[in-house]
Parts: C-alpha cells; structure tokens; sequence
C-alpha cells in the first residue's frame, strides 16, 4: 500500500507539495501535479475525481490532505472552530457552514471540505474514526496539519513560504529525514517539505499502527444536510 500527501492550495494546482510513500520504504517520491492529472484552477469534483483514478492506479490507500474536511458544529461550546483547530491552534478556522475566520480563507476551507466530501461521498474514502485500525480493508482519506508535525516530531516548525531561502529548505530536509529516516532528495519546495512531514502518520495508519499517530478532534459528525462537521486532524508520533 502506498500513502500520497498533499499539502493543497486553492487558487493554482502547481501549488500543490505532493509526497508518495511505499509503505516500509523510507524512499518518498515527489510528483508533479501534472502526474496525477491536475492542471489549472483546483475544483473540488474534478480534482477527487484525478485523485481517485491515481490513487486506483498506484494502489494508494491512504490520502493526507493538509485542509480541513468537517464544519464546526452549531452546538459546540467553542466558537468560531472546531475543536480540533482549537488544540493544534490552526491559523485558518472553520465555522459552521460556510464561514470561516479570516474570511480569506474561505475559499481554501471550502475547496478543501468539497474535496473531502466528493471523495468520501462519490468514490468511497473513509472518514478516520476511533477506533480506525480495527477496521480492515478501508482507504483513508486523512485531514493533516503539517505546521504542527514539525514540532511533534521534535524539530523547528517550517516558517512560512514568504520568510525561507533555500538553504533553509535544504537545513530543514535534512534534518526531517534525520528523525524519519528517510531518503529525501535535495531541493524539495516548501510545499514538498510541508507533504512529506506528514508521511510518518500516513505510513503508521497503513500499517494500522495507532501508536504512530495521534488523533486530535473527535469522530465526524454528518448532519441532515450532507455537511461533515468537526472531525479528527492526524499528527505523527514517532517512537
């Protein structure tokens, strides 16, 4: 089985960082957008639609998106995000259907719920649950925070795109693949480096390993609507 991280953008599909993992490799390939068969503006049916037909393709079974996938509940106690953006304190918060805090991030949240609704809804993806590796025979499609997996994994967290230069990418992919033991190749993108931080979780769930990974959130909730409310964010832990 193999896991694609995709640390996404919602304006240009060439922003798109995209990691693939062979599980038990340790050897992440870095596709281009166009490989998966995504080119121009990002939409949310089309894009599930590319990525299912790659990920039939390529025998992927587990899908880290770096974006939200469930609303706010209405009736919770915390206002303006859901839980699980409260803990990893998210830049981006998501309301209840169709708001958001800043408003410019509505369109990134929407586009990114969209996709994970598409692909759960149309072709199938499973939602994490607790409880998730007792559950065999599923695809994972996975909401993931890479900002905050630096951290857990025991190093600086990424700055932002705007304040690195290159040798700083290159500090920063030497010393992610010192902790996990991969082998990253030089000249990885910010958006590259933010996918493949994320890996470490997606390898563990491939494994059905719970101890390599932590779930912040609770279960999603779907309501009479159709919409997908709060819902777990999925960090690595590394042993």
């Amino acid at each position: 089985m193999k896991v694609l991280s995709i640390d996404l953008a919602s304006r240009r599909y060439r922003d798109f960082g995209i990691a693939l993992l062979e599980e038990g490799t340790g050897e992440p390939g870095f596709p281009d957008p166009e490989e998966l068969g995504l080119s121009g503006e990002p939409e949310a049916a089309d894009c599930a639609a590319a990525l299912e037909s790659f990920c039939k393709v390529n025998d992927v079974g587990v899908l880290l998106l770096d974006g939200p996938h469930g609303w706010r509940h209405p009736d919770s106690s915390i206002e303006h995000m859901r839980l699980s953006e409260r803990v990893l304190n998210t830049p981006g918060k998501t309301g209840i259907p169709g708001q958001a805090k800043p408003k410019n991030f509505l369109r990134y949240i929407q586009f990114s719920i969209d996709l994970f609704h598409e692909l759960h809804f149309t072709y199938g993806w499973s939602l994490m649950h607790a409880g998730w590796h007792r559950r065999r025979k599923r695809r994972w499609v996975v909401e993931s925070f890479p900002s905050a997996a630096w951290e857990l994994l025991g190093l600086e967290r990424l700055p932002g795109k705007s304040r690195v230069k290159r040798a700083d990418l290159n500090r920063f992919t030497k010393q992610l693949g010192q902790v996990t033991g991969y082998d990253l190749p030089k000249g990885l993108s910010h958006d590259e480096l933010q996918a493949a931080v994320v890996l470490p979780a997606g390898d563990a769930i491939a494994r059905r390993d719970p101890d390599g990974v932590i779930l912040v959130g609770y279960d999603p909730i779907v309501d009479e609507q159709g919409n997908i409310l709060e819902g777990w964010i999925v960090e690595p832990r590394l042993a």
